[in-house]
């Protein structure tokens, strides 16, 4: 009886455990914006997740060099800055997002903010090429409009990651400005153990339509158009993001 009772005991501990956590290993990079010709900018980005979201390995910011545009047609200014971080969480509602701030340098050396933007890091694995839309706040009269002019000093956000939330940005006036383009290699781990899977198409189930909206709602007000298209024999997911 004894033996059997350690026996039992000894199945028990050797049994696999149920996960506790999963995990998202997010590698990339900032490639390059598109400011209507200006130049003399650098980026800065943030990882922005909601309360139940830990980064345990890389950065949860970072700020580029300052780059110039080329001399060729292209206008646009290359940074190719990196992004390397990995999550872990037990719940996906408030799935990280990457709130982009871009500044320039003005005749006086001070920094001036040319746009915001936020793109979410998507809930399936592969590669995506992201294409923010960047936005800058507008002052609410006339006279600050002029007075922001004369200064040098636009306005702008007190907490660049506020454009990775969905609250208090209904009363918020903002004029678009430029672009910029994210690559982002994704790998989640673990989400299965918790109800969710990564199905696209018809054979897709409820559970990745469940981390979708999840992932949306932390920041609600985005819009999206996605497109894909298969280079070299893998899928790169082609997505507009503002």
């Amino acid at each position: 009886m004894a033996h059997r009772d350690r026996s039992s005991r000894r199945r028990a501990a050797e049994a696999p455990s149920a996960p506790s956590e999963f995990h998202l290993m997010v590698t990339g990079q900032i490639r390059s914006g598109d400011f209507d010709g200006a130049d003399n900018l650098y980026c800065r980005y943030s990882l922005v997740f909601g309360h139940d979201w830990t980064v345990c390995h890389g950065p949860d910011s970072g700020l580029s060099q300052i780059a110039r545009r080329g001399g060729g047609v292209d206008p646009a200014l290359v940074w190719n800055f990196p992004i390397d971080a990995t999550f872990k969480s037990t719940n996906p509602f408030g799935w990280p997002r990457i709130a982009i701030s871009v500044y320039g340098v003005d005749g006086l050396g001070r920094d001036v903010i040319k746009g915001y933007g936020s793109v979410v890091i998507p809930t399936c694995p592969g590669k995506y090429e992201r294409v923010v839309h960047m936005y800058a706040p507008v002052s609410s009269s006339l006279a600050q409009q002029l007075l922001a002019w004369i200064g040098g000093t636009p306005p702008e956000f007190f907490d660049s990651s506020f454009t990775a939330q969905g609250t208090g940005r209904d009363v918020t006036r903002v004029r678009a400005c430029g672009t910029v383009r994210v690559t982002l290699n994704v790998l989640p781990r673990g989400l299965a153990a918790f109800g969710y899977d990564y199905g696209e198409g018809a054979g897709a189930g409820a559970g990745s339509e469940r981390l979708a909206s999840l992932a949306g709602a932390f920041a609600s007000t985005d819009k999206d158009a996605r497109a894909e298209k298969t280079v070299y024999g893998s899928t790169l997911r082609s997505e507009t993001s503002y």
